[in-house]
């Protein structure tokens, strides 16, 4: 199957994709890192969403108290909001499932996969370009607010690659860890709850132990259909 920059790819569950190519892009802390990302991959166009993330609760076993669900239903209130209160555990289980229910190959973002998708070739200091942001490019600084907002409400703040919400409304889970005892992890894009400052492409958060939920906390996937997903291996495979 041919991918073209710019269209929407379903997968059988009807979740929508962005198609991202391979090759070198700038990235790193402030978007001036020669990165080379050897093969092309498919990524969610918007985080995945808090009636997805409950469809999975339901479907399996996976753990997640009353508490956990509540917070989630109060920050997230409606279907079509980012799944929020998700730990990197979670996140991962989430996958699994996936890659269960459909036969098909789904993971986290590696943290490089997200800056691309995010940044497109030119190091670009937000999704849209490097324009300071605005409410109607992303959805930040709502702390009082009390509630993420649902996703693809602001279409001018997508990447060149068509990715919404990759700037504020959740934090958004890397498949990435580091050496260290605390199982550091990298969250990317900021939320609702943080001012413009952190929603720049290079910024990170990190976040430990992998169980630990906030409501800041969301994520999107990377989607490989059987093309996509022998040449993604292949290409790993001989760096």
């Amino acid at each position: 199957m041919s991918y073209k920059i710019g269209e929407v790819i379903r997968d059988h569950l009807g979740q929508e994709f962005c198609y991202v190519p391979a090759g070198p892009f700038l990235g790193g802390l402030v978007g001036k890192d020669r990165i080379s990302l050897p093969a092309a991959y498919l990524i969610g166009r918007h985080p995945v969403t808090a009636g997805m993330f409950q469809a999975f609760l339901r479907a399996t076993k996976h753990s997640y108290g009353p508490d956990d669900l509540t917070q989630l239903q109060q920050m997230s209130p409606m279907p079509d909001c980012p799944a929020c209160n998700v730990s990197w555990d979670d996140a991962k289980a989430f996958c699994r499932w996936l890659r269960a229910k459909t036969g098909e190959y789904y993971a986290l973002p590696q943290v490089d996969e997200w800056e691309k998708a995010a940044r497109g070739e030119d190091g670009r200091l937000y999704p849209w370009g490097n324009s300071a942001p605005e409410h109607d490019l992303a959805y930040f600084d709502h702390a009082d607010a009390g509630t993420t907002s649902q996703i693809g409400r602001r279409p001018g703040g997508a990447s060149i690659y068509g990715c919404h919400d990759l700037a504020g409304n959740v934090w958004e889970w890397t498949l990435d860890s580091f050496n260290d005892e605390r199982e550091l992890h990298v969250l990317k894009g900021g939320s609702w709850q943080n001012p413009a400052t952190h929603l720049e492409n290079g910024a990170r958060l990190f976040s430990y132990p992998p169980a630990k939920r906030r409501t800041y906390m969301g994520f999107r996937v990377v989607y490989l259909p059987a093309d996509l997903y022998t040449n993604y291996m292949a290409a790993y495979e001989q760096r």
